[in-house]
């Protein structure tokens, strides 16, 4: 009868603390979901891309890279070449660093080559892009920038959460 009395108790007092414990937990799990939606309101830009670092795919030579470079009077180290590749389809897009307007008009992705527009930019400069399409902005990051040569932006599926990708890359795609 004892030993009865004992487990039921022993029972008992297990059952009352994991309800506790399980009361504290998801008291601190809302106050942790409170806060990432406070983190979440308060952030002024949000991100519209993914941004990846590439150097594994196919490229062309060293000397017609070197002579595209000289071409666009990008070979000093703060100079970067800005790719729009895939997904544009003739929407007005402006192009901006720290001091001025780089580029303003439409882009428009050649099937054939898959490449759409192509321009010198500052890669120690913020650069912004911003599709009017969408109505999106995204921004070129300096450090990874004045890293690499060659920027590339590609346009997804405009519904997504992050329809752009940024490539920064050291080589030279080729035209298809």
């Amino acid at each position: 009868m004892k030993y009865k009395i004992l487990l039921l108790a022993l029972g008992m007092l297990s059952v009352v603390s994991c309800k506790t414990t399980a009361k504290k937990n998801s008291e601190k799990d809302s106050d942790t979901n409170d806060k990432k939606e406070l983190v979440r309101s308060d952030k002024k830009e949000e991100i519209f891309f993914t941004e990846q670092t590439r150097n594994d795919f196919r490229a062309v030579s060293e000397s017609a890279q070197q002579k595209f470079l000289e071409a666009y009077n990008a070979t000093d180290k703060q100079y970067s070449i800005l790719f729009f590749t895939q997904g544009f389809n003739g929407e007005d897009v402006i192009v901006k660093n720290d001091n001025s307007t780089l580029y303003k008009g439409s882009v428009l992705t050649n099937k054939t080559t898959g490449l759409a527009k192509n321009m010198r930019i500052v890669n120690t400069e913020v650069t912004s892009i911003y599709d009017k399409a969408t109505k999106k902005t995204i921004y070129i990051n300096t450090n990874k920038a004045s890293k690499h040569k060659f920027v590339y932006v590609m346009k997804g599926n405009p519904d997504e959460e992050k329809p752009y990708k940024i490539t920064y890359s050291d080589k030279l795609r080729p035209e298809k």
